[in-house]
């Protein structure tokens, strides 16, 4: 590899990369199949992740995990529990032939802000296919009222064509406003499918009504799938993610993570700078559990004053080897994993940002990260 394209996390000697859960090789909290689009926060002193799990009753549904008062965001960390041990989702299943009956995913944590409770935005499935064109998203919020989370009944987002889905919120509170990243696609893509994905922005003064016109963050060109942001030091930090190669479909774009910086968590695009690459999951050595991409990030400071960061992804697994995988399981006296069309993982790296005052606040490049091919499906 050419050291002048060497990712941050190995030109900084690649950190060990920790998982935190598994589906093929665990660990899995009882009751879960799988869990992914962690999202970090420090609440009230105690490091805390909410993530979108898949139960083993097959239903979508939101979850929050936690790492002992005094802890650090690398863990461990433990998901909250019923009564009988089992993974306990944060709200009730929405009602049947609601606009999310079909699945809640992606959550992203806003603190109490202009007057509002605590509130955790999410993507709504209301479609039964997961992917491709009967697929369909939109999205909406809980609110921590009277001490539990309820579900806002009607979305506050929803696509139109021809992107009709919209999904994977990141959602702060700046200037008076919620401000809202997002991805609006025609569907989610499927197997065959190259991505068609761009990143919009938008606000709203109560984060509910009158949103404002959406502007485009990232084109289709650049096939960013979410985003996270962060402050760092005097100014922003925003990881954007490419979304993996779930369904092991050839020819697209390089995958891993891409990182920018700005002054403020502006929504225009010529305020940051130019992608760098943190994390690039097609080279020689990327562990296992991440080795098809990652999505879904996290960007959090252990010590606000300090530039190391702990970075929480989903990685999508190489696929498994099946006779050689059971064997392992069973030698170990565990199940096999449930059959799925692919394998997620939440695990995170650790990475110095230390050098992101240097990294500039240049306008938008008009060259494209690396990797990119136009949209178009494989025969």
């Amino acid at each position: 590899m050419d050291p002048s394209h060497t990712d941050q996390w190995r030109t900084q000697g690649a950190p060990a990369a920790h998982v935190l859960w598994d589906m093929v090789t665990g660990p899995m909290p009882r009751g879960l199949l799988g869990v992914g689009d962690p999202d970090v926060h420090c609440i009230d002193g105690r490091w805390t992740t909410f993530l979108g799990g898949f139960s083993t009753g097959f239903r979508n549904r939101l979850y929050r995990a936690s790492v002992a008062p005094g802890g650090s965001p690398r863990g461990p960390w433990r998901i909250d529990a019923d009564p009988r041990g089992r993974a306990a989702a944060l709200a009730p299943d929405p009602p049947r032939g609601s606009w999310d009956a079909a699945g809640m995913h992606t959550p992203s944590y806003v603190p109490p802000s202009g007057g509002n409770g605590a509130r955790l935005y999410y993507t709504g499935r209301a479609s039964l296919r997961h992917y491709g064109p009967r697929s369909r998203y939109a999205i909406g919020f809980l609110e921590y009222r009277d001490g539990r989370w309820q579900r806002h009944p009607m979305p506050v987002l929803e696509g139109t064509p021809p992107r009709s889905s919209v999904l994977e919120p990141f959602v702060i509170y700046t200037d008076g406003r919620y401000r809202m990243w997002y991805q609006a696609n025609p569907h989610e893509i499927g197997p065959g499918e190259l991505p068609d994905y761009e990143l919009r922005c938008t606000e709203s003064v109560d984060g509910v009504h009158d949103w404002s016109p959406p502007v485009t963050f990232a084109d289709s060109s650049e096939g960013f799938f979410d985003n996270a942001i962060a402050p760092c030091g005097d100014g922003w930090v925003m990881l954007l993610a490419r979304g993996s190669d779930l369904h092991a479909t050839p020819g697209l774009p390089a995958q891993g993570l891409w990182w920018i910086t700005a002054s403020r968590p502006s929504a225009d695009r010529r305020d940051w700078s130019s992608p760098q690459r943190l994390l690039d999951t097609d080279a020689a050595g990327t562990p296992e559990w991440m080795a098809r991409g990652t999505y879904g990030p996290a960007l959090s400071f252990a010590d606000p004053t300090s530039t190391r960061a702990t970075v929480h992804v989903t990685g999508t697994r190489a696929a498994p080897r099946w006779p050689r995988l059971i064997l392992r399981q069973l030698l170990r006296c565990r199940r096999p994993p449930v059959p799925a069309p692919f394998y997620l993982a939440v695990g995170g790296i650790e990475v110095d940002l230390g050098d992101a005052s240097d990294h500039g606040n240049s306008p938008h490049p008009t060259r494209k990260p690396d990797g990119i091919r136009p949209t178009r499906r494989t025969r």
